[in-house]
């Protein structure tokens, strides 16, 4: 077993994000993650108080891995590169989605230097002070509402073995005999395989939607 003053907090952090990624948040305890790390339980508690003071430091440590876009480019630019960046966030570390996507996020250096880039894009397309966290809010919120999608749909495949397109494959008699035309002639209409096969597609329909009509409320002199 390694020797205790071996650990890092860094060290630690990093073996805690690489257990989440793999297994799910939920699944990730101290005694788990100590296990992977060859050491006993309670040495990790000399670097963090509990696990939630673990999962702050994972939270923020995956912020920083987003790029912050060009300050000279246009606001809606800027925006757009930060819900890109949230988005892929969530794609490489889906377990986060669930501690962002809340009114009491942990807070540390990395996330809200994130945040403040984008209501730094909000206040350059001219919203008052008092309305940029409405847009940031709104932005993100596109970006976690569709990102539920591709996380909920990796924990079933994971949990299940079968793929979104095997199941949709599998379900195919049961829409067949659901489906009557006359009742549902958009849905007999959709592609076969489901509806939600390309995730990336939706994120940029509903991101170029909402930022147009951002614009248009501001050409409308209704920031």
């Amino acid at each position: 077993m390694e020797r205790p003053s071996t650990l890092t907090p860094a060290r630690i952090t990093a073996a805690a994000i690489a257990l989440a990624d793999t297994v799910g948040l939920q699944e990730l305890t101290m005694r788990r993650l100590a296990t992977a790390l060859g050491v006993a339980t309670m040495s990790l508690y000399r670097h963090f108080a509990n696990r939630d003071a673990l999962i702050q430091a994972m939270t923020d440590t995956v912020a920083g891995e987003l790029e912050p876009g060009d300050p000279t480019l246009g606001w809606r630019e800027r925006l757009a590169h930060e819900a890109r960046e949230e988005w892929r966030l969530y794609r490489r570390h889906p377990w986060v989605l669930q501690v962002l996507a809340t009114t009491r996020p942990p807070l540390g250096p990395n996330t809200l230097g994130n945040v403040e880039r984008s209501l730094e894009a909000a206040a350059a397309a001219g919203f008052p002070v008092e309305a940029v966290m409405t847009v940031y809010l709104a932005v993100s919120g596109i970006v976690q509402g569709i990102a539920l999608l591709p996380v909920a749909e990796r924990v079933v495949a994971h949990e299940t073995g079968q793929t979104i397109e095997a199941w949709w494959e599998a379900q195919s008699a049961r829409l067949t005999e659901l489906l009557d035309p006359a009742d549902f002639p958009r849905i007999v209409r959709q592609p076969a395989g489901g509806p939600f096969a390309d995730f990336d597609a939706v994120i940029e329909f509903a991101l170029d939607a909402l930022l147009t009509g951002i614009e248009a409320r501001l050409e409308q002199g209704n920031p």
